[in-house]
């Protein structure tokens, strides 16, 4: 039963309605992504002047799970496969770049988190401190010092929702959000400045709004009250949030106003994140089925750059410094 839910709580952060894509068959798993071949339209050659790295995962459709998760630059290239320490994909980038925080399983059969060196070290597992929660943590605060992800009670629903830790130990849990009965909150990211992005969504899957929390708990708020397919992700000057709606990528403001909005058509167009610097966006693409691709472009679309080119189905990037 653990291990179902903590499938159903990543593929619902990780992929919103990704695993929807037209189509039910993947290709063959474990294929490692090529660097870009160039020459196309959305790519130029200054793509290789970007900066950080990319950390993702990929998803096999026929069989629903997690092949494997890499590292690569911004433009494709010095392609890394990363070992995962638990069998999900998902993991994300400390804000600093020295460490990736990721799902793994527990001595006692509950579903953790990890803490892994860019490749791949188990560096430490976080303890959980409560004997019956599960709690996937992989949003760092700004600082590093905190971490936090969804957590469930598979004796006890009430005690579902978002909870932080300290990133050194898993000390001090704090809950951020007590969803409504029947009602799920999907970790999304902290801002700078104290606030914490989520999506909630009825049942296990499908879209919902975004709401903001203040990162110490409390009331939360409704940011966009849209069908949204990922829980956000903030600029990294904590004025917008990245997610996607409807196939379409989504830039909102702190007041709710769609900013930009792109989509491309016969695509499916998800799972958005931030580059560290904000001047850019990475996200996955699909088309004629479930084998997204990765691309990054300028806020409002323009400047789109291929990253991938597999045919596999490229999900939960993450970018890094």
């Amino acid at each position: 039963m653990m291990r179902n839910r903590a499938t159903c709580v990543l593929l619902m952060a990780i992929v919103g309605l990704a695993v929807m894509l037209a189509g039910c068959s993947g290709g063959t798993p474990n294929q490692t992504p090529t660097p870009p071949a160039g020459g196309s339209p959305t790519e130029t050659p200054s793509a290789t002047d970007l900066g950080g790295r990319l950390l993702f995962s990929q998803f096999v459709e026929a069989t629903h799970t997690f092949a494997d998760s890499f590292t690569s630059r911004p433009d494709g290239s010095d392609i890394t496969t990363i070992p995962m320490p638990g069998p999900e994909g998902g993991a994300r980038w400390s804000r600093s770049g020295k460490e990736i925080a990721a799902m793994t399983v527990l001595a006692d059969g509950r579903i953790g988190t990890a803490i892994i060196s860019p490749d791949g070290k188990v560096l430490r597992v976080l303890k959980i401190p409560d004997a019956t929660l599960n709690l996937v943590a992989t949003a760092w605060s700004w600082d590093d010092d905190r971490i936090a992800g969804e957590a469930w009670d598979d004796a006890n629903p009430t005690r579902n929702g978002i909870y932080s830790v300290r990133a050194s130990d898993g000390g001090d849990l704090q809950r951020l959000t007590t969803p409504p009965k029947g009602m799920h909150d999907l970790p999304g990211d902290y801002s700078p400045d104290g606030q914490f992005v989520f999506k909630r969504n009825p049942g296990d899957e499908g879209p919902g709004p975004l709401m903001l929390v203040d990162s110490s708990g409390g009331t939360p708020r409704t940011l966009y009250n849209g069908s949204m397919e990922d829980p956000g992700r903030f600029a990294p000057d904590g004025r917008s949030v990245v997610s996607s709606e409807n196939w379409h990528i989504k830039v909102i403001n702190m007041a709710g106003k769609v900013l930009n909005d792109f989509t491309q058509d016969g695509a499916h167009l998800f799972g958005p994140a931030w580059s560290p610097d904000g001047a850019r966006i990475v996200f996955s693409m699909g088309t004629g089925g479930p084998f997204a691709e990765l691309y990054t472009s300028l806020s409002d679309g323009t400047d789109r750059r291929q990253v991938t080119h597999t045919t596999e189905n490229e999900i939960g990037v993450d970018w890094g410094p």
